[in-house]
């Protein structure tokens, strides 16, 4: 999801600054630690505006007629300025740092919050590596902005306003002569601010594609190999990472050239001071007053050459901010907010219609499912077939609200589905998706999945239900075996073993069997045929399945065919009526 496209100006800069406000409530917890830093900012100002004076001071009133004893009073005193000053701006930064960390701590975990409630349309139009890219490099982004740029900024100003103070203590004609220079350089600030958040904006974007194609490419790296497609996987990487190198260099040219351009005026200004002392206009101008100026003069310049990179770290933070609030801002949930009573199983679809694509009262060329309807009654189980892209994985994905937005109805336990909050009424599904995922931890915890409402004794008597304790037993550890990322010690029996331990842990009354016993070898088949008779026995299942030995075993078949039921009964039955489910059963080798 890329954040909408940006414009530059200052107009636009005082926009991005006034939208701080968005990071407030994830501050306001430590609001005690960003008062205290914002307490040392004039604290810091005074001390750095003092440091000039008091050398003007030594040189002036010491040095010149020679009073040692001043001389030595005005050095100490020169000294504890300068040690107050770094441990003044020192407490400051790490105090702000402090909160800035546990603010970006509190997002990214309201983020992360967030991507796992949004809808499952949501994620089919964002790659999974973008938004890896949303979840770290752009809270990185920020995290470093805020305490760099944007933190610092706000010193750097206060401090401004000391030395102009300073300087017009000590001579105000050759300080309006110096800062008539000023505007030069705001208008360089201006001219380089809009190529630089392009610039910065350009780069987020590319270092999102680029992290999306790499974890493709980790993910499928075994296909990768197999099918010998190294060589094009090189080239399109390449690619990406040009792309991210052109955008990025495009950034380190304008920070290098306003950088140049500050310390050219900065260097003009320096020289339009001296000038200007040693003419009429400074008459009477003593040793002291000019180095203090000098220095001021270089307090003024210092934090304006280094303009350029907090510059594009500010561009690169309201980038960020952008990109991460227009996610925690998506609108695209799937509804219901109604608490879920504890479901018996019941199932009702009337006149169901769904389209990926397209908003309800779509034509039907657009749809996957078409005036879909059944009713499953407690304890009975449905089976559904048809051929590939028939619809039924569609129809699980919304009877368990991975998806909104259909027409018609379905309910559970007359409860209607759309009104039913989504997490409530997943806890008391028992689902075995066709794609398994396991996770880096114990078999255990895969099976449990860290539920606290999952026992110990509920995941040893689903793994033995499903059996799954048969090879975990031959495991070293047992249930505590650790299983690496993505299963990969384990085979693909042994992962749907596990998988089909998980939904029957919270022991569910509606289970979902969506290819459970695809690409199984026979033996781990025949376990879960006999998980299937001896646990589901009292509850509504409803399985996708093109084993033959599953679907012979369920009440009631229906057959999908383009989205449309087009024959329903039982096994029996369909098989007498020779139609599309005896030819599906025969090419299934029935």
């Amino acid at each position: 999801m890329s954040a909408p496209p940006r414009k530059g100006g200052l107009t636009q800069l005082a926009r991005d600054f006034a939208g701080l406000k968005r990071l407030w409530p994830d501050l306001r917890p430590d609001r005690r630690l960003v008062f205290a830093a914002a307490a040392l900012i004039p604290l810091v100002a005074a001390l750095q505006m003092s440091v000039p004076l008091l050398l003007r001071e030594a040189i002036d009133r010491g040095i010149v007629p020679a009073r040692m004893d001043l001389l030595r009073s005005l050095a100490l005193l020169f000294l504890c300025a300068v040690t107050a000053e770094y441990v003044a701006r020192a407490a400051q930064r790490q105090i702000s740092a402090l909160a800035v960390h546990r603010m970006v701590r509190r997002l990214r975990t309201r983020l992360m919050e967030k991507v796992m409630r949004l809808s499952a349309r949501f994620h089919d139009r964002n790659m999974s590596g973008a938004l890896v890219t949303r979840a770290t490099g752009d809270f990185d982004s920020l995290g470093e902005a805020l305490n760099q740029g944007i933190l610092s900024a706000v010193v750097d100003v206060a401090a401004l306003g000391a030395v102009i103070t300073g300087m017009a203590l000590l001579d105000w004609r050759l300080t309006l002569g110096v800062l008539a220079l000023l505007p030069f350089t705001g208008a360089a600030v201006a001219a380089f601010s809009a190529g630089l958040r392009r610039a910065m904006q350009s780069a987020r974007v590319k270092i999102a594609a680029l992290n999306a194609f790499m974890q493709e490419c980790l993910y499928g790296q075994q296909t990768v190999k197999l099918l010998v497609a190294q060589t094009d996987a090189r080239h399109r990487f390449d690619t990406l990472n040009e792309e991210f190198r052109r955008a990025q260099m495009n950034s380190v040219v304008l920070d290098a050239a306003m950088f140049s351009v500050i310390e050219g005026i900065s260097s003009i200004a320096l020289g339009l001071m001296l000038w200007l002392a040693v003419g009429d206009l400074g008459a009477g101008i003593t040793a002291g007053v000019l180095i203090a100026l000098v220095q001021y003069l270089q307090q003024l310049f210092e934090p304006l050459k280094q303009l350029g990179t907090k510059m594009a770290l500010m561009q690169g933070a309201f980038t960020s901010m952008d990109r991460i609030f227009g996610i925690l801002e998506e609108r695209d949930h799937v509804g219901g907010e109604s608490p879920v009573a504890r479901l018996r199983g019941s199932v009702r679809v009337e006149r169901l219609s769904f389209g990926y694509t397209r908003q309800p009262g779509a034509p039907a060329a657009h749809r996957i499912l078409h005036e879909l309807s059944f009713e499953l009654e407690p304890g009975r189980s449905l089976a559904i077939v048809g051929p590939t892209g028939s619809g039924k994985s569609t129809l699980i994905k919304l009877l368990t609200k991975q998806y909104d937005g259909y027409e018609g109805r379905i309910t559970l336990d007359g409860q209607d589905l759309a009104e039913l909050e989504p997490r409530g009424l997943r806890r008391q599904l028992g689902i075995v998706p066709q794609d398994i995922v396991l996770f880096e931890g114990t078999a255990a915890f895969n099976i449990g999945l860290g539920d606290p409402a999952v026992s110990r004794e509920a995941i040893e008597r689903a793994a033995e239900a499903a059996g799954a304790q048969r090879f975990l037993s031959q495991l070293p550890g047992g249930l505590d075996f650790q299983v690496r990322e993505r299963g990969e010690n384990l085979s693909h029996g042994q992962r749907q073993l596990i998988a089909f331990a998980r939904a029957l842990a919270k022991d569910p009354s509606l289970v979902i069997l969506d290819e459970a016993t695809s690409s199984v070898d026979p033996e781990s088949e025949a376990l879960i045929q006999k998980a299937i008779a001896r646990i589901l026995k009292g509850r509504t299942v409803i399985v996708i399945a093109h084993r033959l030995s599953t679907v012979e075993r369920c009440d009631r078949i229906l057959v999908l065919e383009q989205g449309r039921v087009t024959e329903s009964g039982g096994h029996a039955e369909l098989l007498a009526r020779a139609g599309a489910y005896a030819r599906l059963h025969q090419a299934l080798g029935g």
